[in-house]
């Protein structure tokens, strides 16, 4: 069986691809030209087309006869000059995979995961946590409401065309472990560190950074500025109340086995499940962790402005999956440190 996965030179998407073709699929994706990853992609079995999401036709001849489809690709940005880009990847990709995969259905069945994101709610700033599949979709970054747009079009098209099953698939933010001790890593660099937050803020939309104005989020990069420094410290955050600051982070790996078993679960045709770790983290209790691991000093600020906190709630894919992640975030920075002590 030929399986096709969008964004399989990225991070859950190659993690996915690499499980697949373990389990002996034969699996396609859509490369962008130039994708720094193509190559090794393809030396671990994939075949990688050249091409656009954004353009129906490659997306078309991506996909053509396969039978399962994982929608993994997205542009992830908060940033208010990203907004076409957003749209044209998010919306206008997204409605040509389904619309891709409609016409599959005629021919044969065609299952088919989307990756969603937990901006639909949002998690940070929801009603109430932990946040569940039923929480009200009301996202605050465009980036959100292209995934609202996304589910909306994944509910469509399994209502309405015949063979064609869909589930959606909510992420909480996904790292593989060795990104956790990267200064650089596309997450943990501001979530973790103080030069990566800094530089995050600076791009940021407000809303984004929890600021309700560019004021108060120059306040934010005003006190944390003085404290970058070329060792690149470890960033603990306290709120107004002086609380911790928490983290909910999931390893790629179980984001993989979630999506697996949305896939092979009748039960999920249509149903929507948020792959979460079981609870957030505490930052007192994980950037000393993460500092004795990496030999890293800490520096600590209280953060004048509302940032909230994310908690989704995995019960769902739990109780009809049997969903369990595996690894917590101290596991992977333990498992980080190891591998990068047996490379050294």
């Amino acid at each position: 069986m030929t399986t096709f996965i969008s964004g399989a030179t990225g991070r859950v998407g190659g993690h996915l691809a690499r499980k697949l073709i373990d389990r002996g699929e034969q699996v396609v994706t859509l490369a962008l030209p130039g994708d720094p990853n193509i190559a090794a992609t393809e030396a671990m079995g994939v075949r990688c087309e050249i091409g656009n999401l954004t353009s129906a036709e490659d997306v078309r001849r991506a996909m053509a006869g396969v039978r399962s489809v994982y929608h993994m690709a997205a542009v992830i940005s908060f940033q208010p000059q990203a907004r076409d880009l957003l749209w044209d990847v998010n919306v206008t990709g997204t409605r040509n995979v389904f619309e891709a995969a409609a016409a599959l259905a005629t021919d044969h069945p065609v299952r088919l995961v989307m990756a969603s994101s937990d901006q639909v709610y949002p998690t940070r700033f929801a009603r109430y946590r932990p946040t569940d599949e039923n929480h009200p979709r009301e996202p605050y970054s465009w980036y959100g409401l292209t995934k609202v747009i996304c589910e909306d079009m994944a509910a469509f098209f399994n209502r309405n065309v015949n063979g064609l099953d869909v589930s959606i698939a909510v992420f909480s933010h996904t790292e593989a472990p060795e990104e956790l001790i990267d200064p650089n890593g596309e997450y943990s660099s501001a979530a973790f560190y103080v030069n990566g937050r800094v530089r995050s803020l600076l791009v940021s939309a407000t809303h984004h950074a929890g600021a309700n104005s560019r004021a108060e989020l120059q306040g934010v990069i005003d006190l944390l500025t003085p404290l970058m420094a070329d060792d690149e410290p470890l960033l603990l955050t306290y709120d107004q109340d002086g609380q911790p600051h928490t983290q909910e982070l999931i390893d790629v790996r179980d984001i993989v086995d979630g999506l697996l078993l949305i896939h092979d679960n009748p039960a999920a045709i249509g149903e929507t499940f948020n792959l979460a770790p079981a609870h957030p983290v505490s930052l007192a209790e994980f950037i000393p962790y993460l500092a004795r691991a990496t030999g890293r000093r800490v520096v600590e600020a209280q953060i004048p402005v509302e940032l909230g906190r994310t908690h989704g709630s995995n019960a769902k894919a739990r109780a009809m999956l049997g969903f369990s992640p595996k690894y917590s975030l101290f596991d992977m920075v333990d498992e980080a440190v190891d591998k990068c002590a047996k490379t050294a």
